[in-house]
Parts: C-alpha cells; structure tokens; sequence
C-alpha cells in the first residue's frame, strides 16, 4: 500500500510540473483550452490528458475535460464514469446561449482531495466522426465552454489516424504531444508534429510516455516532458 501511494506521489508531481510548465507557457498568449495529440493510438494520450485534467482541477476551479477521440473514446473507462451521453449526443442538441451544464452528458467527478472536474465523454458512436468535430456547432460549442471554464483539456484523436485532428488544434490555444518513448518511429512523430504547426496547430510541448525507469536516479516515474529545443521530453 506503502509503495503505491509512493507512485501516485510521484505521478502527481510530475503533473504538477507540467502543469506549472503551462502556466508560465502563458507569459504572451494565454492557453485555456488544450488538446493532447498524440501520431497513433497506444501511445497514452487519454491518460496523459485524465491526468492532467485532474491535477489542473486540484489548483483552478470550472475545469473541464472533452473527450474527442470518438473512434476510440476511453475517457470514460480511465474516469469511471457513464459514456451513455456525450460530445456527440451535445453537438446534435446544441443551442447558442445555452449553458454547457445544462446539457444531459455533462458529469461531475469529485476526486479524493475534493476537487471537482468536469467531464464530457464522447458519447453515442456516430459514423461521421470528422464532420462532427469540424462543424460550426462544434466550435460554438466551444467558444461557449470558454466562458465557462478556466482550462478545457481535449483528448484528441491521433494525427495518423484521424482528419478531424488538425481543426481541433485550430479551434485550441496549445497543443500537448504525446509520444511512446518506446516504440514511436522518430521519423513519423517530426512528420506529425510539423504537419499540426503548419496547419496552424501551437504545439507548446512534448510528453514523453512510457519512459524506462529502470534508473530510480532519473527524474519522474514513467513519463517525461519538455519544451522546445531540440530535446524536448527529455528530462535528465
């Protein structure tokens, strides 16, 4: 029991300073809705975006998390909650003026700490996932949720994967990219990246997921994160 509060500790922390790496991310634009991207699927984005949802709930109040991979929704397996409504479900009923909570889907999850996050799974599967994600309803639906809350975490789709990615970043003040520091193909990660900023996508940093910690010396415990440079997600 001991040694699992030790790794939950050191996760947390490790959330916390990415966390703080957002916060002073924002010294010229500020960034209230994130995506987490990540070029295919396994690499840990929904994890990574949970987290980070979480810790960012533990210190700002009107946090809410979106789950926008609609092709291979887990938010709500990682959250323990329903997916019997969702974004999609939203999208279809959206009015402009309404309320985001006001919507059937929209759940609350109270952490142990007393934090309160506020979640939206992705709801019914629609065979249309891209026109979805890309309608005008979605970005209002967005630009609602703006005043709403403080910060807005989007777990994207993949990039590789799915079309719908690129206009998600547009409509997102900075982009989180997840890498599996195991297995991803250098090479197919650069394509990515550089084809989300020339399409208009900030990507304001690199989580490295899936880190060997063999080496107890190394900082965190099995994930990584940097910020420009050409080591990004290298912590040493």
């Amino acid at each position: 029991m001991a040694r699992k509060k030790r790794n939950q500790f050191d996760v947390d922390e490790i959330y916390r300073n990415l966390r703080t790496n957002i916060e002073f991310s924002q010294m010229d634009d500020e960034i209230q809705v994130i995506s987490v991207a990540s070029t295919i699927p396994n690499e840990g984005k929904s994890s990574v975006a949970c987290n980070l949802a979480r810790i960012m709930a533990a210190k700002y109040k009107n946090v809410l998390l979106i789950d926008c991979d609609l092709r291979k929704p887990s938010v709500h397996k990682v959250m323990k909650v329903s997916n019997r409504s969702g974004l999609t479900n939203i999208i279809a009923q959206f009015q402009d003026g309404l309320s985001v909570n006001s919507y059937e889907g929209v759940q609350q999850v109270v952490f142990e700490g007393g934090q309160n996050l506020t979640v939206i799974t992705a709801g019914h599967r629609v065979p249309n996932p891209s026109e979805v994600l890309g309608s005008k309803r979605m970005g209002r639906f967005l630009e609602q949720a703006r005043k709403e809350f403080s910060y807005i975490i989007i777990d994207l789709p993949p990039v590789a994967v799915a079309s719908e990615t690129i206009p998600l970043c547009n409509l997102s003040d900075g982009v989180l990219y997840v890498v599996d520091a195991k297995n991803a193909d250098k090479r197919r990660v650069k394509t990515a990246i550089n084809d989300l900023k020339r399409n208009g996508g900030n990507v304001i940093g690199l989580v490295m997921n899936k880190v060997d910690m063999s080496d107890e010396k190394r900082y965190g415990y099995g994930y990584g994160y940097g910020y420009g440079g050409e080591n990004d997600g290298k912590k040493k």
